[in-house]
């Protein structure tokens, strides 16, 4: 027996020997507190901690705490904590010694740790304990850093993308265990980036909170002894560590299927990945038939939401193209290209007997200059903000292999250090340059001769169509999201000239030449006599530009705003311009105008002076040097951005200035004023067929919502389409909306406009309170105007709905790709909207229950643009009401009513506030175009709020117990 135990522990002995030691200690903490601030008297009402070791979760440890004062009413509805829960559990007091004890010797974790660590060491001194002598790290700048591709750091979004288990956010206990197994992830993560790159994070000295940053330098430590290999699919180029281009699929020796046109052969084609859907069939068929006829035909698609539109017209034009056409989709935004790209390519990949390569093609300045990154990378800027955002892309650089900036979901577009590292072409590269082979446009440009499919955008194509299409073999051309096609062309034609804007750009530059403490071009050209007069130059260069945009800003305040009155307390004025006067004001052989391009092409030969002799003595150059010439190339294209909109004015005034409007915008306040000249076009006027269709085949349009009547032309003046000439097929929508949806129309709201104001916000606000008050439903309410949205969020804080429910209010809360999140996100939250929450968003289930619309999305009618276009029809001898008003805003009610329900078991009850849809003739147009089989009820407010709440209620009830069966 004791020789039994002398051999165990020998053995035992042996294997310590051999056991690795063990990691740091974790302790991931969160903290339910009464409010934000221990020193101002909040307490702590709830404590977490998980303790985590070795990539394990080892302890945990959770108490409720008595604060000794009462929870406020809305940290009661975040928390789910109330003041009965606290009356007879443990004062902090009770607790202190052992949280110290279990903390001691640990590492703090927290998400968000400058609040949670100071608070706790707060209440800690409070009861008689030291502060904490431990370090401390927080897992949100660690994930903005590791997970540079996140569409939100809040706690619940990262767990719900990394698939961690988050049943009960605002739980203390449950918060820190799902950051527990966050910073899991973080610290795998951290753990597998390659040397360089760690390296280069190191040597931006990040100033992350507490001791964050430390992360990183010991991870950095760590590979003298335990080197880490490069994963297969990275490699190393002048220091930079970036993601493999996969190779692009060959055609070669794939035999060209039969399209499955029956019903039998899509279901074999789709297999286990796709469902089979009956109208979406029916709208692959009439696409495959019309353009594999001998003459196709312009053809006009209108799918219903729920049709599977994208694989619809995906799949029939990839066995009409295949294998030597090339089919280009353009989409209505940059969001839309992601999710064809994403979803729809990859979903059409698994089932199709043949290889499609796609790529995706937007404007030059969505895409990361690889050169002018890793130049920035050598100055250590001082905001915090831009050496994060340089953690991040070099993170990131690690996984895209686009460079597409708008990968890393940024909601700081604004920083100037992004204009500085956006490309701006390819024509701004050299081959000479050291990233050549590696950068992203130069990358994108090879794929765009392999590519198949090519998804791009509206404003896109219509600035590039001749190069993506090819006027002998004519790809294929999907308009996606067809609405949109003319006012993308309107949008592009229509710029704004920023005086103030130029003026920073010129001080900007005006910094880079001068004599100053700070290093410039005047160092790095110092001791070159031909760079050093350049220099001198390029400064005179610069005051000659500010004196002739003053120039040309007093030239039109002259010209159009003397006899101008307004009232001086008028913050904003629109001024419409006389096109005829405007166009000679702006004639190149006018003073003003060849001073400025004087001025401007001065600039240019100086600044292209000593770019050459930069090129030329490229060995000796330091990064932070080239850096210094980035950034003043990036600024000096603002005022050549400038210069072509000047130039675009004139040519749009030349050639069509009878559907063109132009305005200028002073904005006063006490301390200065400041002037923009805006403009562009009213109407298409033939643009498509001249500049857009010739380069393909028959275009085919696709979108949800399309036709307004049938007897209404336009959508095709707005897409210069012959209407006998188009093949129009509509499909609708296969949800039932008659059993499960329900529109109620408000008959007594009062008419916009013609009533008080301040009687008209009262309504809205009273009515929203009393169709939000009673249930928990996710709300969304749009609206025609941000002033309104204020007014009415105004009233509404004055309500007891703000300790209920998390209330979202555009231009009031946050930005729209914030608000989408936060809402999506939610359970029980309300969002006010304006216009561009109308259409383009995707809230399935139960993220969307409730649509409350406040008004006819009409455009407002003394909008400079819309006064414009109107007077430009009645010239025409069109009713400007008829002809465009109506069906716009028929189009937009129908987009706004295609957000409830956006899969088949959604449920959700629309309600309109505004009784002329159900008063004016024109009104019972517009319902006759919403959804097929849509109940509709048009009663009393008072009956509108209840016959909501049953409806609600009903399916609520329904659900529930479909989930309890």
């Amino acid at each position: 027996m004791k020789h039994g135990d002398s051999l165990s522990t020998k053995t035992n002995h042996r294997q310590s020997k051999k056991r690795q030691p063990r990691g740091p200690i974790y302790s991931v903490v969160d903290l339910e507190t009464t409010g934000t601030s221990a020193r101002r008297g909040d307490r702590i009402i709830q404590i977490g901690a998980v303790l985590v070791q070795d990539g394990k979760i080892i302890n945990q440890f959770e108490t409720k705490i008595n604060p000794r004062t009462t929870i406020p009413r809305s940290i009661e509805q975040l928390t789910g904590i109330r003041n009965g829960d606290v009356r007879h559990v443990p004062l902090f007091e009770d607790v202190a010694g052992t949280i110290y004890s279990l903390l001691s010797g640990t590492i703090f974790v927290a998400h968000n740790v400058n609040f949670d660590f100071p608070f706790l060491n707060g209440e800690l001194e409070r009861a008689g304990y030291p502060e904490l002598p431990i370090k401390a790290i927080d897992t949100v700048t660690m994930s903005q850093i590791l997970l540079p591709t996140a569409k939100s750091y809040r706690l619940r979004d990262l767990t719900a993308s990394l698939a961690i288990e988050h049943d009960h956010p605002h739980s203390a206990v449950s918060d820190a265990e799902a950051t527990a197994h966050l910073l899991i992830d973080l610290l795998q993560k951290l753990h597998q980036l390659p040397t360089l790159t760690l390296e280069k994070l190191v040597q931006l000295k990040l100033k992350l909170p507490q001791q964050t940053s430390r992360m990183f330098e010991k991870e950095l430590a760590s590979r003298v002894n335990h080197p880490l290999p490069l994963r297969d699919d990275l490699y190393v180029t002048h220091g930079m560590v970036l993601h493999k281009v996969r190779p692009a699929s060959s055609a070669v020796d794939t035999p060209v299927r039969k399209y499955p046109a029956t019903k039998r052969a899509k279901v074999k084609l789709f297999g286990d990945q796709l469902t089979f859907r009956p109208t979406q069939s029916k709208m692959m068929n009439a696409i495959h038939k019309n353009y594999t006829s001998e003459e196709p035909q312009s053809m006009i698609v209108e799918a219903g939401t729920g049709t599977g539109k994208t694989l619809g017209y995906l799949l029939p034009l990839a066995y009409a193209a295949y294998p030597d056409k090339k089919i280009v989709v353009s989409t209505a935004t940059n969001l839309l290209q992601q999710q064809i790209a994403l979803q729809a390519m990859r979903q059409l990949d698994q089932v199709l007997p043949f290889p499609l390569n796609s790529v995706v093609v937007k404007g030059n300045q969505h895409y990361l200059d690889l050169a002018k990154f890793v130049h920035s990378l050598a100055v250590i800027d001082d905001s915090e903000l831009v050496q994060l955002l340089k953690a991040q892309i070099l993170v990131w650089l690690l996984s895209t292999t686009s460079g597409d900036l708008d990968e890393l979901n940024l909601n700081i577009h604004r920083l100037s250090y992004l204009a500085e590292i956006r490309h701006q072409g390819l024509k701004t590269i050299s081959e000479r340059n050291e990233f050549y082979q590696d950068d992203f446009l130069v990358r994108r440009a090879k794929q765009l001769h392999t590519a198949n499919v090519i998804i791009t955008n509206h404003a896109y194509l219509v600035d590039h169509a001749e190069e993506l299409g090819d006027g002998t073999r004519r790809p294929y051309l999907v308009i996606d999201e067809a609405q949109h096609l003319s006012e993308s062309i309107l949008r592009q034609s229509r710029q704004t000239l920023n005086f103030q804007q130029l003026r920073t750009a010129i001080h900007v530059l005006g910094g880079l030449v001068a004599h100053n403490a700070d290093r410039n071009l005047v160092d790095i050209f110092d001791d070159d006599a031909l760079g050093s007069y350049n220099v001198d130059l390029l400064r005179d260069d610069l005051q000659a530009v500010t004196t002739s945009l003053d120039a040309l800003q007093q030239a039109l305040y002259r010209q159009f705003m003397m006899d101008v009155h307004t009232n001086t307390s008028t913050e904003l004025i629109e001024q419409p311009l006389d096109n005829k006067a405007l166009l000679a004001l702006l004639q190149p052989d006018g003073t003003v105008m060849m001073q400025l391009e004087q001025a401007l092409a001065n600039v240019r030969l100086h600044f292209s002076a000593l770019h050459h002799l930069f090129v030329q003595q490229a060995d000796r150059w330091l990064f932070s040097d080239r850096y210094l010439m980035s950034q003043f190339q990036s600024q000096w294209q603002l005022l050549v951005s400038a210069d072509h909109t000047l130039r675009g004015f004139t040519t749009t005034l030349e050639q069509r200035g009878d559907a063109a409007a132009f305005w200028l915008t002073i904005q006063q306040s006490s301390e200065r004023s400041s002037m923009q000249l805006s403009g562009g076009l009213l109407a298409v006027n033939h643009y498509l067929t001249e500049n857009v269709y010739p380069y393909f085949a028959q275009p085919l349009f696709v979108g949800a919502t399309l036709f307004t009547s049938s007897r209404s032309n336009y959508l095709y003046d707005q897409l210069d389409l012959d209407r006998d000439h188009t093949i129009q097929k509509r499909f609708t929508s296969p949800f039932d909306y008659e059993h499960r949806s329900q529109l109620l129309v408000a008959q007594d709201a009062p008419v916009p406009g013609r009533s008080d104001n301040g009687n008209y916000i009262h309504y809205l606000a009273q009515t929203i309170y009393d169709l939000t008050k009673h249930n928990r439903c996710q709300t969304m309410i749009l609206f025609n105007s941000l002033v309104t949205i204020e007014q009415v969020y105004s009233q509404l804080r004055e309500t007891d709905l703000f300790d209920q429910r998390d209330i979202l209010a555009q231009g009031i809360t946050g930005r729209k790709e914030k608000l989408l999140k936060q809402f999506a996100s939610g359970t029980s939250a309300i969002l006010l909207g304006a216009s561009s929450f109308w259409e383009g968003i995707d809230l399935p289930k139960t993220a969307l229950e409730m649509l409350i619309i406040t008004r006819l999305p009409f455009d407002a009618p003394n909008e400079i643009m819309t006064r414009a276009y109107n007077g430009m029809l009645r010239d025409q001898g069109k009713n400007p009401f008829y002809h465009a008003s109506l069906p716009k805003a028929t189009m937009r009610l129908q987009q706004g009513i295609g957000r409830l329900l956006r899969t088949p078991d959604d449920f959700g009850c629309a309600v309109i506030l505004d009784s002329r849809i159900a008063s004016r003739r024109y009104g019972h147009s517009m319902l006759h175009n919403l959804p097929k089989g849509m109940p509709v009820q048009t009663v009393p407010t008072k009956q509108v709020v209840t016959n909501a709440q049953r409806f609600l209620d009903d399916w609520n009830h329904s659900s529930t117990a479909d989930k309890g069966k």
